[in-house]
């Protein structure tokens, strides 16, 4: 599974400090924390500042920060095509754009630049029409709908990450069972298509978050997602991750699990 580290978002308040501030040590340091913790990309988040033009130059401040201190691509995190695009051209590596949905104009303003820097692409099944459809076969069908459109802006299938979106139990107790299913029919209709989730939203208002979190990272491995927007340097979390692997089958004669059993990366 690929592991895209969530920490270096300005929705956290030290994160924003230090961003406001200019903190390159603090930003470093949150950086090789996670790649140390065994992340392939970090995300960057620079939460929603007044003005796209603000936003962009905090990105344009953070990608170099960021890579002069992990050799890491990053998930450049945001819907602004001026904040992306500034984002990029500063950026070492093929980095990942997070996100797009199902409507024309987020399309049309991302997938060139997509195109343009190689990127992959994080793709919502969601749409301004739709909304976040309450069953899965319109996700499937907006998740087609986007790979249509990357094919002929010349994006392939396997580069882009489709999120089949999921909330909170607390609100609906069949948003994992949706998730799942459109999870599975992506893999089943769109052979070469990655996955893509983060884990807090499932079980947002509820108490004793990480357990929901862990189970649902679990069985999101059981049905193969790909890639997942979380905290590495939650031990419980790598773990679970390296376990569950070697049960599926995605570990040959376990060695990545008796790796991490000898690095003492097991441990909760």
């Amino acid at each position: 599974m690929e592991i895209i580290g969530e920490k270096i978002n300005t929705t956290r308040k030290t994160v924003e400090k230090a961003v406001r501030e200019r903190d390159a040590t603090f930003i470093q340091d949150l950086a090789r924390k996670q790649a140390e913790a065994g992340a392939t990309y970090l995300d960057v988040n620079s939460g929603m500042p007044l003005y796209a033009e603000e936003e962009a130059e905090d990105f344009a401040w953070l990608v170099p920060v960021i890579q002069e201190a992990v050799d890491l691509p990053l998930c450049i995190d945001s819907t602004h095509q001026q904040v992306i695009e500034k984002a990029l051209s500063v950026h070492k590596g093929r980095a990942m754009i997070n996100s797009i949905n199902g409507d024309p104009p987020s399309m049309e303003a991302i997938l060139p630049l997509a195109r343009q820097y190689q990127c992959k692409v994080v793709a919502m099944t969601s749409s301004k029409e739709a909304g976040i459809p309450a069953n899965s076969t319109e996700r499937v069908e907006i998740a087609q709908t986007i790979a249509t459109k990357a094919g002929e802006y010349g994006v392939p299938l396997e580069d882009i990450y489709f999120d089949p979106l999921v909330l909170s139990l607390a609100t609906d107790n069949r948003s994992a069972l949706v998730f799942f299913e459109t999870l599975k029919e992506i893999k089943k209709r769109m052979p070469g298509a990655r996955t893509i989730s983060g884990l807090s939203n499932i079980s947002y208002g509820l108490p004793k978050r990480k357990l929901l979190n862990h189970a649902f990272l679990v069985i999101c491995l059981g049905y193969g997602m790909d890639a997942a927007i979380l905290d590495p340097t939650d031990k419980t979390t790598m773990a679970l991750i390296q376990t569950t692997e070697a049960l599926i089958g995605k570990d040959a004669y376990c060695a990545n699990y008796l790796r991490a059993f000898r690095a003492g990366l097991l441990d909760p």
